[in-house]
């Protein structure tokens, strides 16, 4: 029987090893990179970050950290891409939230304030206070609460719920429900960009014959609506539209 399991526990053994290794690594980079930030070589310890994201292990420590290093190294584009990506894994960091409200400031595509914009700013600020992962949690836990609740009381009548509570609680599970579905669609669904290069020549179509529209500065976010020949066409967040090269952007 051990010699029958003795192949896979050897590729387990070495799995765990091999995953040990990478984990160790991947902390010395980590570690290297916040001393690099710290004597100022923001270059340096962006190499040492970047290491990590592309080895895929993802954290929100690591794109803040990276966000302040690229803003340091006057990169506003990519400062503000991790800056949101660090927001996407822990929405309750009041210094993650800060800085990327700061680095905003120094984008030159201003947005024009009004109304419309002030609630929408009110309903992102919502949305980014919880995590995916988290709603998603709670709406399940509401769910299996129902559940448990339409047994006892209508199918084995063993306790009585008062309808009121069985009521309430129903109602935040589809609140719940409805939440969760939001967020998978504006945080997963809807594909976002941040324009990085200084300067990007919007175009009234895919291609370099097109003609200009305008220009988008560093810093300045979009969505991205669907893409061609290499270019992306967006709906920029001060509400103009145009194709923009997929080489001077990063999707969040």
């Amino acid at each position: 029987m051990i010699q029958r399991f003795a192949p896979w526990l050897t590729i387990l053994a070495c799995l765990i090893c091999v995953s040990s290794t990478l984990a160790g690594s991947l902390d010395h980079n980590f570690e290297q990179g916040n001393k690099l930030y710290t004597e100022g070589d923001y270059a340096g310890a962006i190499q040492e970050y970047e290491k990590i994201v592309s080895a895929e292990y993802e954290s929100a420590e690591l794109y803040y950290n990276l966000g302040n290093a690229y803003f340091r190294e006057g990169q506003l584009g990519l400062a503000i891409v991790n800056y949101i990506r660090a927001v996407r894994l822990d929405p309750g960091d009041d210094d993650i939230q800060a800085n990327l409200a700061f680095a905003r400031q120094f984008a030159i595509d201003k947005i024009e304030i009004s109304e419309e914009t002030i609630l929408l700013d009110y309903i992102n600020s919502f949305f980014d206070s919880f995590t995916l992962n988290g709603i998603t949690w709670i709406a399940v836990v509401l769910y299996l609460l129902t559940m448990v609740i339409i047994l006892v009381r209508f199918i084995y009548n063993r306790y009585h719920v008062p309808t009121p509570v069985f009521a309430a609680i129903l109602l935040l599970f589809v609140v719940a429900v409805v939440f969760t579905g939001a967020k998978l669609d504006r945080d997963v669904l809807t594909r976002r960009g941040v324009v990085l290069v200084q300067q990007a020549d919007v175009k009234n179509g895919p291609g370099e014959d097109f003609n200009t529209k305008f220009t988008a500065h560093a810093g300045l976010m979009f969505v991205i609506e669907r893409e061609e020949a290499g270019y992306y066409w967006v709906n920029f967040e001060n509400r103009l539209k145009g194709w923009i090269p997929k080489a001077v952007a990063a999707e969040i």
